[in-house]
């Protein structure tokens, strides 16, 4: 069992002052916020209202933007579930970010309306309005305004009195997934810090989050008040058994086939873990918040749990698709508002599990590997860098992958020692199966060449 201290100074310089645009509503109870933002006009100190006012006021000017104003436009095509889509809308952003386009459309799917009705789900999710990458209150450490930071390649139009656009359906030429053994290995990505990707995909997935929790108060309130959140140390526990999902989710093994038997060892895991480090949850005692595509999930892990160490598991009040019928985003909708309400409920547990101290994955999945993940490695980095305050009062933050048989967890802080299995913390029966990995998150292929290039190909774009 090893921790890892891995420092990269490039990508803790940038989420310094990353750091200081942090909501306090998106820190859990315990933790510090940062001090305001300065703004590049005027030095004053930004709140999180008027960083949030900014944000919706550049949103609803970005409706409406000439070509002159936007000479090169992103529209991004989601796909599939919630955690698939972000993973590669974060593609996208960092995308815009690399050649300096300021904005990210994320624009219709097929979903909640079919091929009759075209509707962006992002519209009900976050409001309306185009992702801002361009965010001016960075300074000089601001990834998309200073080109000293990384080397980007140069991009000219054409014709410069025509718009180009650029469209992106589902994935984003020129990203793929971290693999050892391709040009997009774990060493490239220690050596470049994949041209800032960690600190992008943060960037886009708290602006996610902020736009959702304005979007939809009452309802986020009302679960916090209802589970004492604030007054828990809040482990996320996602579970994610298929229900009935067939194709790639059973091509690729990702089910569980003794879900009863997995939930009574991941309980006495957690008791386990709860009793021998004690300390941690004197103050704030341990809380598990679950999102799952199976409704009868909940009841198992509540009964196992009070045959044991009584850990209440809790969830969002949210209707659950019929047991062994597939899943939410792969559902045909006749209703509409019934269609918008089941992504909610898959935003809403993701909006929570990056409130959440730490993360467990049940079976890896994209859901997990994209903003909880995101949220957990910098509340690490953070923790980490502040080396002060609540002292060994305040659990660690980890993103932790529950073993096949729900017997052992393996728990990293740093994304390279995620990517890397390198474990900060592991718990459980450690000769037990770890949990079958695939790494869902995606980062640029600049090693080789060409790929980004061909997205620029079409658009009638050059590069320098």
């Amino acid at each position: 069992m090893t921790t890892l201290r891995t420092v990269i100074p490039f990508c803790l310089v940038i989420v310094l002052f990353n750091l200081r645009l942090d909501l306090s509503r998106l820190i859990p109870e315990g933790e510090t916020a940062p001090q305001s933002a300065v703004s590049p006009k005027n030095h004053s100190a930004l709140s999180n209202d008027e960083y949030l006012k900014w944000l919706q006021e550049a949103r609803r000017r970005s409706l409406n933007l000439s070509s002159t104003e936007e000479p090169i436009r992103i529209m991004y095509r989601a796909m599939n579930g919630l955690g698939h889509q972000l993973t590669r809308l974060s593609a996208a952003y960092h995308f815009a970010m690399l050649y300096q386009i300021p904005r990210v459309w994320p624009t219709h799917n097929p979903y909640c309306g079919g091929n009759s009705t075209i509707f962006t789900i992002y519209d009900y999710l976050i409001g309306e309005g185009q992702l801002m990458v361009d965010i001016p209150f960075f300074g000089d450490k601001n990834l998309y305004r200073n080109p000293n930071l990384f080397p980007r390649p140069n991009i000219t139009l054409d014709h410069q009195d025509q718009q180009r656009v650029i469209h992106f359906s589902n994935e984003v030429q020129g990203y793929g997934h971290a693999r050892a053994g391709k040009l997009w290995s774990i060493e490239y990505l220690k050596k470049g810090n994949a041209l800032g990707k960690e600190v992008t995909d943060y960037q886009l997935y708290h602006q996610l989050m902020l736009l959702f929790e304005h979007k939809h108060k009452a309802r986020i309130q009302k679960v916090l008040e209802a589970t004492r959140f604030n007054e828990h140390t809040v482990f996320g526990l996602h579970i994610r058994t298929g229900n009935g999902e067939t194709g790639d989710f059973t091509f690729k093994g990702r089910g569980m086939n003794d879900l009863d038997g997995w939930v009574a060892r991941v309980v006495l895991l957690l008791c386990d873990y709860e009793q021998k480090h004690s300390h941690y949850f004197t103050k704030k005692p341990l809380m598990v918040y679950v999102g799952t595509d199976t409704g009868s999930v909940m009841q198992k892990l509540r009964a196992a749990s009070n045959k044991n160490c009584e850990i209440p598991f809790v969830s969002s009040d949210q209707t659950f698709v019929e047991e062994g019928k597939s899943v939410t985003w792969n559902l045909g909708y006749d209703d509409l508002d019934k269609c918008l309400t089941g992504w909610e409920d898959m935003f809403l547990d993701m909006y929570l599990f990056t409130r959440c101290n730490s993360v467990m994955a049940g079976t890896y999945s994209s859901f997990t590997q994209s903003a909880p993940l995101s949220f957990m490695m910098h509340k690490a980095k953070r923790q980490q860098l502040q080396q002060q305050g609540e002292g060994d009062e305040q659990h660690p933050h980890y993103f932790c992958d529950v073993g096949v048989d729900g017997n052992r967890m393996d728990c990293a802080s740093t994304l390279i020692g995620w990517l890397n299995q390198t474990t900060s913390m592991a718990w459980g029966v450690l000769n037990a199966t770890k949990q079958r990995m695939k790494h869902e998150i995606m980062f640029p292929v600049l090693e080789g060449g060409g790929a980004i290039a061909q997205a620029f190909g079409r658009a009638g774009i050059k590069m320098d």
